[in-house]
């Protein structure tokens, strides 16, 4: 299992070599969301041991905040990742790093885990619930289904 923030950073980095530019906080929680769904999908195990919230605009992890907070973007995370979590990394930033933040909010609006973590939450309230991991396993058992649906369809 990885460090989380050393998956932060190695998204980070890789996001601004692949796209020329700083990725902007809101997107970055929801590239480390589908970052470990991709893990629950190809690996049927969470990549780090994190709990996100379920926050307005989307799953928020509280590490990832405090470094855009204090404007320090990883510099003090020494740890690297192994070179399967870099391939996953490369493969979550092909398939959703060329969507908006919004876009992507919206995309994780429609999340299992990000709705049951909403549960008896105003629209505008950031909230403190964690989003469950065996919802987040939900999720990815879904996308796993609707990609292998797609790729069936045009054979």
């Amino acid at each position: 299992m990885e460090n989380a923030l050393a998956v932060a950073k190695a998204l980070f980095l890789a996001y601004n070599e692949m796209f020329n530019k700083q990725v902007d906080e809101m997107k970055m929680h929801k590239l480390m969301y589908f970052t470990q769904r991709e893990s629950l999908i190809i690996n049927n195990e969470i990549l780090f041991d994190e709990d996100f919230y379920g926050w307005k605009y989307g799953p928020v992890l509280l590490s990832v905040r405090e470094e855009f907070q204090s404007g320090k973007f990883f510099q003090d995370v020494q740890e690297e990742v192994c070179d399967v979590t870099k391939a996953l990394i490369m493969a979550v930033l092909e398939r959703f790093g060329h969507i908006s933040s919004w876009n992507l909010s919206i995309l994780s609006h429609e999340e299992f885990s990000w709705k049951l973590s909403r549960n008896g939450l105003k629209a505008f309230d950031n909230g403190s619930k964690h989003l469950s991991t065996s919802a987040m396993r939900l999720d990815a058992a879904r996308e796993k289904a609707a990609r292998k649906n797609t790729t069936t369809a045009f054979v």
